[in-house]
């Protein structure tokens, strides 16, 4: 099985090393080969919305960095963990780039989700599990609610880890999910 770390380059604190070792080691005794990513601003060109994913080059970023590399990774991984510095409630610029540059793998298309909001369908039968562990020095516990609530908000079939919290509990929580690929919407 495979596992797909990324990381956001430009925020590797000791709390991020703390989490990178604790969540490698885990994966490490569950027989996942890990691959770590690590993304910055001189790496990653931002989306420029051009859909050129969905109509030039169908599954595709029509940018040439290294999205692609992050995509192939992705779809090919039974599961991935997005290592996430907390920022104002919100993803990492970097992280929120990965996330959104991520659109190739998704169709065209609108549908409607149960609580009336929309999404675009998958464009394949199934997906890794994703995990997004957000970690900061001192997040106060507005901060901490919004990023769950934006991050379950963008991605319906995610899971969402605040670190750091007790070892215990990250290991309880992650124990407890499916660390394998998931049909259906992401």
């Amino acid at each position: 099985m495979r596992a797909l770390l990324i990381s956001d380059l430009e925020y590797q604190t000791k709390t991020y090393q703390g989490l990178n070792d604790l969540i490698r080691e885990f994966l490490n005794q569950k027989g996942f080969k890990v691959e770590l990513m690590e993304s910055s601003a001189d790496n990653l060109t931002f989306c420029m919305g051009c859909f050129g994913c969905w109509i030039k080059k169908p599954g595709e970023c029509v940018i040439n960095d290294g999205i692609a590399q992050i995509n192939r990774s992705v779809m090919n991984s039974d599961v991935v963990i997005y290592l996430n510095p907390i920022i104002f409630g919100h993803f990492s610029p970097n992280i929120k780039n990965i996330i959104d540059r991520g659109l190739p793998n998704m169709l065209p298309f609108f549908i409607t989700r149960p609580d009336g909001s929309t999404m675009h369908p998958p464009r394949y039968d199934s997906y890794p599990a994703q995990i997004i562990i957000g970690y900061g020095d001192e997040i106060n516990d507005e901060d901490k609610q919004l990023f769950m609530d934006i991050t379950k908000r963008h991605r319906r079939n995610i899971e969402v880890l605040i670190y750091p919290n007790p070892t215990e509990t990250i290991i309880k929580a992650l124990n407890r999910m499916e660390l394998g690929r998931v049909g259906g919407l992401l």
